[in-house]
């Protein structure tokens, strides 16, 4: 059985949404011609100064999670399928600092035609996730204000 290239715009997409999960993430896809499968990991990381401080931000990174979520969702006009959150248990770095991590995990399909939503919507959540990472959970406060 003969397999169907991708396109070359479905691999510009590819390469477009790869840079743009590697701005606080990761990217796994398919090729499914016409259709590229797209399977994200986001991270939002925050220092916090104890592991008590941490497990304080669990119940807001949660909020913040879902707030990013319902975004994704809206955005992409249900293109991309309800993202999975997970929140780490708090962890310590060498240097004696410590960390909480919230992971949200989604896929979806593009096409030649049908992937700009999705992009602007995937590009907002990855560019939150770094702004809590740089800012802390000030930076994720609007956020979780949004209907």
């Amino acid at each position: 059985m003969i397999q169907a290239q991708a396109s070359p715009k479905l691999q510009a997409l590819l390469k477009d949404f790869q840079q743009i999960a590697s701005l606080s993430g990761y990217l796994n896809h398919s090729f499914d011609p016409p259709q590229l499968r797209l399977f994200f990991t986001l991270y939002a990381r925050i220092m916090v100064a104890s592991p008590a401080e941490a497990l304080a931000l669990t119940p807001r990174l949660q909020a913040w999670g879902e707030a990013l979520s319902v975004r994704l969702r809206e955005g992409s006009s249900s293109a991309i399928m309800p993202p999975q959150i997970q929140i780490s248990t708090p962890q310590a770095l060498p240097d004696g600092r410590d960390y909480v991590v919230a992971t949200l995990t989604f896929n979806t399909k593009v096409t030649d035609s049908s992937y700009l939503r999705v992009r602007t919507a995937v590009l907002a959540a990855y560019q939150d996730a770094l702004k809590l990472r740089e800012e802390g959970m000030q930076a994720g406060s609007s956020l979780q204000a949004a209907p």
